[in-house]
Formats: structure tokens, sequence, C-alpha cells
């Protein structure tokens, strides 16, 4: 079966599962996809700290303590951001798994090499495609 990309307007054939679309092995897949959901797990347990750290507050005295205490909440609040937009990576690369694409680039529908993913698993594109952009 051949599929056309929309995106990139590639044709490849589509084969069964990730495997054989991002030529990685079932054990670098699984090794990857761990790797992605205890990520999810740690931003998630972050997320949920840095929120109880932005909303925390109490009166105090001591303009030091007050300052100190302001800057602390917004630190949380852009830690927070931060982790929110690498949380929606993680997602999207989790998501990948399912459709059968993940470890194919987004730009070229080429292979993403194991190395690069070991790197930043969340990768939308290969290494030498994300140094042009």
């Amino acid at each position: 079966m051949r599929v056309r990309y929309q995106r990139t307007g590639v044709i490849v054939k589509k084969a069964k599962g990730a495997a054989a679309a991002s030529g990685l092995s079932e054990k670098e897949l699984r090794t990857l996809r761990e790797r992605l959901e205890r990520l999810r797990a740690e931003i998630t347990e972050r997320i949920a700290h840095e929120q109880a750290v932005a909303l925390e507050g109490e009166h105090l005295s001591e303009p030091m303590d007050a300052a100190e205490q302001t800057r602390e909440q917004d630190d949380a609040v852009l830690f927070t951001h931060r982790d929110r937009a690498l949380l929606r990576e993680v997602e999207h690369a989790l998501s990948k798994f399912d459709s059968g694409r993940y470890g194919v680039s987004e730009s070229s529908g080429e292979p993403i090499g194991f190395r690069r993913l070991e790197a930043v698993p969340w990768a939308r594109v290969a290494a030498d495609e994300a140094e042009t952009k």
C-alpha cells in the first residue's frame, strides 16, 4: 500500500507498525516509549508541584521574605509554562506510536535515527533537517 503524506507530498510504502516505517527495532521502540512514558509522569508531577508553589501565598511581614516568595512563585509559573510545552511534545510523540509514525520525520517522511531519538525522544525531524531550520 502506498501512502502520500499530505504535509510533504512524499510517497512511501506503508508497512506494519512503527518499526517498519522508522527502521527502529521493536526493542528500540519499546525503550523509547518507556522513556517517554516515564518523562510524561515526571513532567506531570513537576507541574503539580510548580502549580502548588505558584498558588501558595501567605502574608509575610518582612519585605525580603515577601520578595523571595514572589520570586519563587514567578519561577514556578515560568517552569510550569516550559513543562507544559514539553509535555505537549511528549504526548505528541506518544500518539505517533499509535499511528505507526513514531521515528519518522514530519518534514521529509524519512526515518529519524535511534541516536537522535535517544537524545530527544520527542524529536519531530532528523538532526540534519533541524539544523536547516
